[in-house]
């Protein structure tokens, strides 16, 4: 070290320096350290001199190299250079060492200062990474990047937004940006701008690319006048979305203009936002009167059956945070009071950050809908014609009764009408008369009814009456002020006056009555009694009761006739019919039988009755028909020569218009030879079809068949008609011939039919011949034809002796 006093201010210079200095011997020893070493390397003083080797905290640094330095001083030093340096704790900085040579007493010692430029370094490549985007942006983003001198000459041209000019980078410096860009006034004007002091911001095409410039002018010292620092950034595409997107806005709001449902949005608080055309109808607002208002105040929505106020829905989507479809239709009533029904749905509007930044709602309309809806359930339940309960809706409430009856014990009561004479009406003035006077008594029959009690009509001229919590007594009573009611009714129509009348079946219906269908089977059976009984009454049901227990059993047998004809079970019988003098052509009668369930058979006199009550004798008739003409077709079966079959038509079928095609194109679909036919027609079904058959006679007597006249005598009209009844045959009817020999009235009955028949060309048929002596009387008045057991008893049809094993 120096001595002296130049020693000692070197001393203080050493130990204040902020920066860490060290001096190292020959040998790499530390000699002298000052305090900011010290701190540097986390060692104290003693620590650091005289007990550590250089190459101790200096990483980088080797005894060689010390040995080096040291042995030719003139040579490596001064020295600057990096190095790491570790400290006490082992933790490491990078260090910028300085070396010099010091002599001390003709010994060279090294003096070191070293600095810790870890901050220095880590901004350095801070910079470097700043200025390495810096450039990565100039040279991938949408943008220019330039400079100009006073003159408008570039002197700095970088950017991708070049590509879009048709330039690289650095290709335009040294070209003038005015004469580059004067073709574009706004872009010229705004460099000139520029160029004299103002800062320039404007948007303008170039190249057909849209750009947005940032110009700031900058002084130019040195040469006097402004230079310009530019940046314009490409932004078409920006535009492009932009027009897309006012565009698609466009589109939207066009949409929601349009569109048939009412479209409401609201924002966070749930106030309204917005509201589309539909929207302001269906609320009553406005757009402008909406905005801005909770929506509560907006929307009063109930519930479409109670009436009751349903709860804010906005406020429900918010708290469950999900779209909400509301289930239950709702009424949207408006402040003037008119209403709509209306399906809600209502969905969360989120923001970018997935939160709830409002609410769009959306009303359906179905109000139309909703009234037809209501409109065909109303029909659906009631009659068109004259307002009343239909059958479906009057079933449906008596099932309820039969319910309430067996459950808590009430009594209520059932009333089938059937209107009297309607017939006579529709026949003479028409259906739309007829209607009129069902329309009539549905207003007439209510007054003397309660309001809980049903008046329905149950089709054609029938009504249901359905008295709750009513006994029968009282149930009576109200029927005979219904009769009254009516009675008294004078129904006039196009100058003519028709009495009305009705017959009622009364049930009583409690905890013990059956089920619905037999309840009204039951009703149905007393109306059809009180008829039988004289009309215009009504009938009590009660348990025992005879006359309804025929009815039911004809009813039963209703069912039976049906499935007997699908199931194929009725079976063909045949009667022969002789002529007695032993000269004509051999008859045979088809008769019919039902197979039972059990197999057996069953008479016609069992069966028919309910057949011709029920209406069912024209569909039996035709089913014979089409049988015996398909067994007749049959190979197997081959009519006698000269053989006649005869067929029973109804009156029923006698009354369709339709029976005459029915035959004809059945006796040409089986090819049926019509003269062996004989088709035999009851003098009252004759009498009461008389204009239709006639005409049904002459029509197939015409084609070959024949035609007889069934039980003839029985009617009190039947000589007076006879001569209208272009007939072969005269069946003289058995009540006369079985006690011919007994009864000189009826044996003078059987010889003026068949003198009769002799003035009109007809042959004569005795039925109920049963013995030789009744055959041989006959045969002394003339008869020509005689039936019955004492001639042939019925066989089945597939035996009897109507068949040869060959055909003619």
């Amino acid at each position: 070290m120096p001595a002296s006093n130049d020693n000692l201010r070197f001393r203080l210079i050493f130990e204040q320096a902020l920066d860490p200095m060290i001096l190292v011997d020959r040998h790499g020893g530390i000699v002298e350290a000052n305090r900011s070493a010290c701190a540097s390397l986390g060692y104290s003083h003693e620590e650091l001199v005289g007990g550590l080797h250089v190459t101790d905290f200096d990483l980088n640094a080797t005894r060689e190299d010390v040995e080096r330095v040291h042995g030719n001083p003139e040579r490596y030093l001064p020295a600057s250079f990096q190095s790491t340096y570790r400290r006490k704790d082992g933790s490491t900085f990078p260090a910028e060492v300085h070396l010099n040579a010091v002599w001390v007493e003709d010994q060279v010692q090294v003096f070191a200062t070293f600095l810790d430029i870890s901050e220095r370094l880590a901004a350095e490549r801070t910079l470097r990474e700043r200025e390495h985007q810096l450039r990565t942006a100039i040279t991938s983003a949408p943008m220019v990047l330039f400079s100009l001198d006073r003159h408008g000459t570039f002197t700095l041209s970088e950017g991708k937004g070049l590509e879009g000019l048709g330039l690289a980078p650095g290709q335009a410096v040294g070209m003038n940006a005015l004469e580059m860009y004067g073709t574009y006034p706004e872009v010229a004007e705004g460099l000139r701008r520029a160029l004299s002091g103002e800062p320039v911001q404007l948007e303008s095409r170039v190249e057909g690319r849209c750009f947005l410039h940032h110009w700031q002018p900058v002084p130019d010292e040195a040469a006097g006048g402004w230079g310009v620092l530019g940046v314009s950034y490409d932004i078409t595409a920006q535009r492009l979305a932009e027009q897309a997107l006012s565009g698609e806005r466009d589109r939207l709001f066009t949409t929601l203009e349009s569109i048939a449902d009412g479209v409401i949005t609201a924002d966070v608080a749930g106030r309204v936002a917005y509201m589309n055309p539909v929207a302001e109808q269906l609320t009553g607002f406005t757009l402008s009167q909406a905005r801005g208002r909770p929506m509560e105040e907006i929307l009063r929505v109930e519930d479409l059956e109670t009436g009751e106020l349903m709860p804010d829905p906005v406020e429900r989507c918010f708290n469950g945070g999900s779209p909400v479809v509301f289930s239950e239709e709702s009424r949207l009533r408006r402040p003037d009071g008119e209403s709509y029904a209306v399906r809600l749905t209502v969905s969360p509007l989120r923001d970018g950050e997935d939160g709830i930044s409002g609410a769009v709602l959306v009303l359906h309309d179905f109000s139309m809908l909703w009234d037809m809806a209501r409109q065909l359930s109303h029909q659906a339940r009631h009659d068109a014609l004259t307002g009343l309960i239909n059958r479906r809706e009057f079933e449906e409430r008596v099932r309820e009764a039969l319910e309430s009856a067996r459950r808590s014990g009430r009594s209520h009561a059932l009333c089938y009408i059937d209107l009297d004479q309607f017939k006579v009406v529709n026949d003479t003035c028409g259906h739309v008369a007829g209607d009129e006077l069902l329309r009539q008594l549905a207003a007439a029959l209510p007054r003397h009814i309660r309001d809980t009690d049903t008046l329905a009509r149950l089709g054609g001229d029938e009504f249901g009456l359905l008295l709750e919590n009513c006994p029968l007594d009282r149930a009576l009573s109200i029927c005979h002020q219904l009769l009254a009611e009516v009675a008294e009714l004078r129904f006039m129509w196009e100058g003519r006056r028709f009495d009305v009348g009705m017959s009622i079946g009364l049930v009583s219906i409690d905890g013990t009555s059956a089920s619905l269908s037999e309840v009204l089977s039951e009703a149905d059976s007393a109306c059809y009694v009180a008829k039988e009984q004289g009309r215009n009454r009504v009938y009590v049901s009660r348990p025992g009761d005879q006359a309804l227990k025929t009815r039911y059993g004809e009813m039963e047998w209703l069912g039976r006739i049906r499935e007997a004809m699908e199931e194929e079970r009725f079976e063909l019988f045949c009667q022969p019919i002789r002529p007695i003098s032993g000269e004509g052509v051999s008859h045979f009668e088809i008769l019919l039988r039902l197979k039972a369930e059990d197999g057996s058979l069953v008479e016609p006199g069992a069966f028919i009755p309910a057949a011709e009550r029920y209406n069912l004798m024209p569909q039996v008739d035709r089913h014979v028909i089409r049988s015996v003409f398909a067994m007749l077709a049959d190979s197997d079966f081959a009519l006698k020569q000269h053989a006649i079959v005869g067929i029973n038509l109804s009156g029923q079928s006698l009354g369709q218009e339709d029976l005459l095609d029915f035959v004809t194109e059945a006796l040409q679909y089986y090819g049926m030879p019509a003269h062996r036919f004989c088709f035999e027609i009851t003098e009252t079904a004759a009498i009461a079809n008389l204009s239709s058959a006639a005409g049904f006679i002459r029509e197939l007597r015409d084609m070959g068949c024949a035609f007889a006249l069934d039980d003839f005598g029985s009617g009190l009209s039947s000589f007076n008609y006879l001569k209208h009844m272009p007939v072969d045959y005269l069946k003289i009817d058995g009540s006369f011939v079985q006690d011919v020999l007994t009864d000189p009235v009826d044996a003078a009955m059987v010889g003026a039919i068949h003198r009769i028949g002799r003035v009109l060309g007809v042959k004569t048929i005795a039925e109920f011949v049963e013995s030789e002596a009744v055959l041989e009387h006959l045969r002394e008045i003339g008869v020509d034809y005689a039936q019955g057991y004492g001639i042939g008893r019925p066989t089945s049809f597939r035996t009897c002796g109507l068949f040869q094993t060959g055909r003619d």
